[in-house]
């Protein structure tokens, strides 16, 4: 593959992403209007955010496994589809059930991305894998930064709520149609075992191994549920805990 198409193949896949960081806080970011509009109080709001967790879990090992088996670029272009209805229900949706529904699409997108994103990443910088997945982090974040912004511009404004998560689903549609139109590296594909190596023992796991799995375990876990926390409720504490004007939380 050329450096030119590579460079824009990666670049459609970081875009992505970009919506992605800007999904993670959409709901926390507009908790006070969705209440509002589904009849329910901010416990069930969250009760809503919680549902993209669930999402994520229901299809995140079988999503990885076809993804070795049918090729990256479906699974990118399937959380790219997945993603759309769940901007454009939240937005609609009368009550927090329906939107419990579009929270665990929202989640299975999630994971539908990286099954193919990741590895995609990976096949086109084989020799900075490591590299080019972080990168994905940087524009997560910049999506996090964007997002609270915007939010803020439309208040200040008092433009519609929505329109925050139309332009998410604009960006995906966009996106959508330049990445149907790349070629993606071919899945490598692994040399089957020789008898004689097939019949080989596997060698043990040690105790050292076994304690750093479970410890790298909990500390993902710890982490990322640190994360999300701090990044789903930081606005409403500044707005309740610090009193401070809606706008303020919102950026900070």
């Amino acid at each position: 593959m050329a450096n030119t198409q590579r460079l824009k193949l990666s670049l459609n896949l970081y875009i992505n992403y970009l919506v992605f960081g800007m999904a993670i806080v959409i709901l926390a970011q507009n908790m006070t209007v969705l209440s509002q509009q589904w009849h329910t109080t901010v416990a069930g709001v969250s009760y809503v955010i919680s549902s993209i967790g669930i999402g994520r879990l229901l299809v995140l090992y079988i999503s990885g496994v076809l993804s070795d088996k049918y090729g990256r670029k479906p699974f990118v272009l399937l959380g790219m589809g997945t993603y759309i209805p769940f901007f454009v229900g939240i937005t609609f949706s009368p009550n927090m059930y329906v939107a419990y529904g579009c929270g665990i699409l929202a989640g299975m997108a999630n994971s539908f991305l990286d099954a193919g994103t990741y590895p995609a990443l990976m096949e086109l910088y084989p020799q900075k894998p490591a590299t080019a997945n972080i990168v994905i982090k940087a524009f997560a974040s910049t999506g996090e930064l964007i997002l609270p912004i915007m939010v803020t511009i439309i208040e200040h404004y008092h433009g519609w709520f929505g329109l925050s998560f139309m332009t998410c689903t604009l960006i995906f549609i966009i996106n959508f149609l330049f990445i149907s139109r790349k070629t993606f590296p071919k899945v490598p594909r692994v040399t089957p075992k020789t008898a004689a190596s097939a019949a080989e023992p596997k060698a043990a796991f040690t105790l050292n191994q076994k304690v750093n799995a479970v410890a790298l375990t909990v500390y993902g876990y710890i982490s990322m549920a640190t994360f999300y926390l701090v990044s789903q409720w930081l606005t409403k504490y500044g707005q309740v805990a610090l009193k401070w004007p809606p706008a303020m939380p919102a950026i900070w």
